[in-house]
């Protein structure tokens, strides 16, 4: 489909569940209905219930069901219908469901039951695999107003639905990415990400541009960039993200990956390594951090007397001096 906005996702389509997006509590309308809601539960949607009777649709913005719909626009059936049409015809929004018109009458409606879709050529309910479903949803047509969501593009940012119906992008501060748990921006070191924004003038600016230089992704030990030569005074925009091996950080000043204990880092000197210990950047090297799960534990220090040695991976009296933890 041509045109279609970057929130625009396809009904079934992707086989990652929606509230991975979401913190635990929240209330989504279900994807391809009106009537149904679910709950998200440490990233995985759980079934809310649905509304009928006198009160047939979930209202995103009363967060109950209600008696008429809040989304007019996603949810009408009342240009379903066409004068030039008699027959059969699909929903845009969930593929199984059917309707059947009488020019712009709206003569019945169902929906194809034991997981198969409605094919409006062949009038019938098919397998999915027999048929395409081209159901398409926003993410603010099932979102509640004022609900803050991950994008997952860039770990800095985040989505909040207006009371509109738009979609507005939102960024966090410097030093802070959005953190699902939470729905809150926090120090972005105690956030697991996998999309690392791109630093302002990474490859430097037009009075001077880092031409054929590695330079930090400011966000990791072992992440880094690698500037192309496009000329004088041309910062290349779109650098090329690479990332050192787990034994190794990236250093700017040697423009060369070296051994971690020997590379000072502001950022989580354990990125890379699942578990053990590491050296911590205090003076004197007799403390050293913990790894959980490639994540900084907590920070032990060795007795007076004794001193970190990466290779034993222990305190022992002789002091070896790791770059790390040197002046």
């Amino acid at each position: 489909m041509v045109g279609l906005s970057s929130q625009t996702l396809y009904l079934g389509s992707s086989s990652e569940d929606i509230c991975r997006l979401f913190k635990s509590g929240t209330v989504l309308r279900k994807p391809g209905t009106c009537n149904e809601k679910i709950v998200c539960q440490d990233s995985v949607s759980t079934d809310g219930g649905s509304c009928s009777g006198t009160t047939p649709y979930f209202s995103l913005s009363e967060g109950k069901c209600y008696k008429s719909s809040d989304s007019s626009s996603y949810c009408s059936t009342s240009n379903i219908c066409k004068a030039s049409i008699k027959g059969y015809v699909g929903d845009t929004r969930n593929c199984a469901n059917w309707y059947y018109c009488d020019g712009k009458d709206l003569k019945g409606q169902g929906a194809c039951d034991g997981g198969m879709v409605f094919d409006k050529e062949k009038g019938m309910c098919v397998y999915p695999e027999h048929t395409d479903c081209t159901a398409t949803y926003e993410m603010c047509d099932i979102v509640p107003v004022k609900t803050y969501f991950r994008d997952e593009d860039n770990c800095n940012k985040y989505f909040v639905c207006t009371s509109k119906g738009a979609l507005d992008p939102k960024t966090c501060d410097a030093g802070k990415y959005f953190d699902v748990a939470t729905a809150t921006c926090i120090d972005k070191k105690l956030v697991v990400c996998d999309k690392h924004p791109l630093p302002e003038d990474a490859c430097g600016t037009k009075k001077l541009a880092y031409r054929n230089k590695f330079v930090s992704d400011n966000a990791t030990c072992r992440g880094y960039y690698y500037c192309r030569d496009l000329g004088s005074g041309v910062p290349d925009p779109d650098p090329t993200y690479q990332q050192c091996s787990e034994d190794y950080f990236f250093s700017q000043e040697r423009q060369a990956c070296v051994p971690r204990e020997n590379q000072k880092c502001d950022f989580d000197r354990c990125d890379g390594k699942k578990d053990g210990y590491v050296v911590a950047q205090d003076e004197g090297c007799q403390k050293y951090i913990e790894c959980v799960d490639g994540r900084e534990g907590v920070t032990i220090a060795c007795n007076d007397t004794m001193y970190f040695n990466v290779g034993s991976q222990s305190c022992i009296a002789t002091q070896t001096s790791y770059g790390a933890c040197s002046t």
